[in-house]
């Protein structure tokens, strides 16, 4: 087992520094204390570890690509994603609630170790230095996470008492994001040429992260400067027939793409340091242990990608057929969605090998349980390849899945440098733009980019936002994406994005083969209806502050008509 994945279960099991319910509660009345804690590094390393465990991302990615127009979880008791998609959730509402509480309760982790740290007497500055750094960088990733959620939140600089933290007021977004920036620049210097161990932090991952919060917030030309810090260094995987997928599955897992991942190893008794995702995606029937076939890709997604041939479904050329939907499309559809009329993988038991077979729910002859009759079909009449882990032991146990989590990569790095070519040079910069975008379709062997059919910057600019979507699908980042650009509120029917109007599946060529099944049309052919979503413009764009928080501290104020 990698041994910072095991540290880190173990930690954050075992750690004594008490678990909080919500933002107050999460400043120190603590057992372990500054006074009586820190005599070592090996003390530093237990809190640091235990911060790691709380911080990046594993099944919340699964969770928060449903809370977009990519996916639907079907069950409404699990996580809340499925109330922020449709538009239902409340200031009660789970997924906000978790957002802040998490991400401050790490907040209050950093600044122990940060202060602590100092106490420490016998520890090599290198050490100590590295440490520090990929402390700042946690610190910066929840403020990262709070300012895209919330807007203006408060900044917490130092541990605080139960009466100071009931006195905090939102900081300005801005100045959040400034100060969060400033410590994943210290925090590059402090880790540059350190060797790291996979999965920890390194100094390209602040500079990702840079990159990022650069975007997020609209400053294109120090996206530009950021970006340059990480080529050079990193390039798309290759190798193989499905390198795209080969990313996510585990097969290239260790790929010269992969800038910061989770590692992801087997259980060992009740300590977990793999992710959840065959049992968050799968469909029942084709496993040992019970998934939930929570999380399924939309409708909408499906129709983003493009021909084989490079055009989008309705691009001027497209040889797209609506009663042919699953025909000559991009490679990374086939290695993203498993869809009717195509393969599906499973387990078979008594010879413990994976094989495939025909996944069809319109057809009598695929299995009972993925029939559209069945009481637990696919939702939305498709199923996630992408990061699932089809080696027979997670197949067998699907909670225990040991593909890592990939959190930032190369791939990004690209997209993020069009979007802000595009942003800064308009439509001078079309070359370069598509250039890139080139570059991600090369590598699955997909058609390029049709030059003649993009003329000005919005024409660029949607098919920008086209490529990043289906590039990052499943790695939870859709949601985010629709919001800083302003799409969420968008029609689906439409516009083919948003999280307005009526979520679609796949299509139904018998138009309702199922006892409850209805339908809606899109492209003049039935599609598989999910749900009705709505979306608040005048609110939906930022997330409201828990009312728990607001009840303990008043000085909180709501976001706007919240």
């Amino acid at each position: 087992m990698n041994k910072i994945a095991y540290m880190t279960c173990v930690l954050s099991l075992a750690f004594t520094m008490q678990a909080c319910d919500d933002f107050l509660d999460s400043f120190p009345q603590d057992t372990v204390t500054n006074e009586n804690f820190w005599k070592s590094k090996e003390d530093a390393d237990k809190v640091l570890v235990d911060i790691y465990a709380s911080l990046l991302p594993k099944d919340a990615i699964f969770f928060d690509e449903a809370m977009s127009d990519n996916a639907y979880l079907v069950w409404d008791w699990w996580g809340g994603a499925q109330q922020v998609a449709n538009g239902s959730y409340t200031t009660s509402g789970e997924i906000p609630t978790n957002r802040w509480n998490g991400s401050y309760e790490v907040i209050r982790k950093c600044w122990f170790l940060l202060e602590g740290i100092e106490k420490i007497e016998d520890i090599s500055e290198q050490d100590k230095n590295k440490i520090i750094g990929e402390t700042y960088f946690m610190l910066a990733y929840n403020y990262y996470v709070l300012t895209s959620y919330f807007g203006d939140v408060p900044l917490v600089t130092k541990t605080l008492a139960i009466p100071e933290s009931k006195q905090l007021v939102r900081t300005p977004k801005a100045e959040v994001v400034d100060y969060a920036i400033n410590k994943l620049k210290e925090a590059s210097v402090m880790l540059e040429g350190l060797s790291q161990e996979k999965g920890r932090v390194t100094a390209d991952a602040c500079r990702f992260l840079i990159a990022r919060m650069y975007l997020y917030n609209g400053d294109y030309s120090n996206v530009l400067e950021t970006v340059k810090l990480l080529e050079g260094k990193y390039q798309l995987y290759r190798e193989g027939d499905t390198p795209y997928e080969d990313l996510f599955s585990g097969v290239a897992e260790n790929s010269c793409e992969v800038i910061l991942s989770v590692v992801c190893d087997k259980r060992v008794g009740e300590i977990y340091t793999s992710h959840g995702g065959n049992g968050i995606m799968l469909l029942k029937g084709i496993t040992g242990e019970d998934p939930y076939r929570g999380v399924t890709p939309s409708g909408s997604l499906v129709d983003a990608y493009p021909m084989a041939d490079g055009r989008l479904i309705h691009e001027a050329g497209s040889s797209y057929d609506p009663k042919k939907p699953y025909e000559g499309r991009d490679p990374r559809f086939y290695q993203s969605i498993v869809y009717p009329t195509g393969q599906i993988k499973y387990l078979d038991v008594e010879t413990g090998t994976v094989k495939e077979r025909l996944y069809d729910p319109e057809d009598p002859t695929t299995v009972p349980e993925h029939q559209y009759n069945y009481s637990q079909p696919s939702a939305t009449g498709y199923m996630w390849n992408k990061y699932i882990d089809y080696s027979v032991y997670a197949m067998n146990s699907v909670w225990d899945c040991t593909n890592d989590i990939i959190v930032f990569r190369y791939a990004d790095v690209l997209l993020m440098k069009a979007e802000a070519l595009l942003q800064t040079k308009g439509e001078s910069a079309k070359e370069e733009v598509c250039n890139l975008i080139d570059q991600l379709r090369d590598r699955c062997s997909c058609g390029r980019v049709h030059r003649e059919n993009y003329n000005s910057k919005d024409e660029l600019m949607e098919l920008l936002k086209n490529e990043r979507r289906i590039e990052l699908a499943n790695e939870g980042l859709r949601y985010m994406d629709l919001i800083r650009w302003k799409d969420a509120e968008k029609n689906t029917i439409v516009t083919g994005v948003g999280l307005t109007g009526q979520m679609y599946g796949a299509y139904m060529r018998k138009d309702g083969v199922g006892k409850d099944d209805k339908t809606v049309d899109v492209d003049n052919t039935p599609r598989r209806y999910i749900e009705t979503r709505y979306f608040n413009a005048s609110k939906g764009y930022l997330f409201p502050i828990p009312q728990k928080e607001r009840d303990l501290n008043p000085n909180l104020t709501q976001n706007p008509n919240w």
